[in-house]
């Protein structure tokens, strides 16, 4: 029996998983999907100038840590490709929805 007793311990949520289960989304009325958007985009735009500081110091030899510009480079990258990602999630909505008869 201890087995199945250890495989309930498994299935159950823990207190923490639970917690999370019973918040209820913050709900704020000033935060519309346009600037959701816009507060994201501008985040990739500091990613991208972020990186391009960082490989300009490491080239002017000003930062010795070429570890520092290639995370900041990797995050640039990444943020741009899930801008992109959105972005195409958004235009095949769209499409879908000209497509949609009334």
């Amino acid at each position: 029996m201890t087995n199945l007793d250890n495989l309930k311990n498994i299935i159950q949520p823990n207190k923490v998983q639970q917690n999370q289960l019973e918040q209820k989304p913050k709900s704020d009325s000033n935060e519309t999907f346009g600037n959701m958007v816009h507060d994201y985009l501008s985040k990739v735009s500091e990613d991208g100038a972020n990186a391009k500081d960082e490989t300009k110091k490491v080239l002017a030899d000003k930062n010795e840590n070429v570890h520092d510009a290639m995370v900041a480079l990797e995050e640039a990258s990444l943020s741009f490709q899930m801008m992109l990602e959105v972005r195409n999630k958004m235009l095949e909505s769209y499409q879908e929805l000209k497509r949609t008869q009334v």
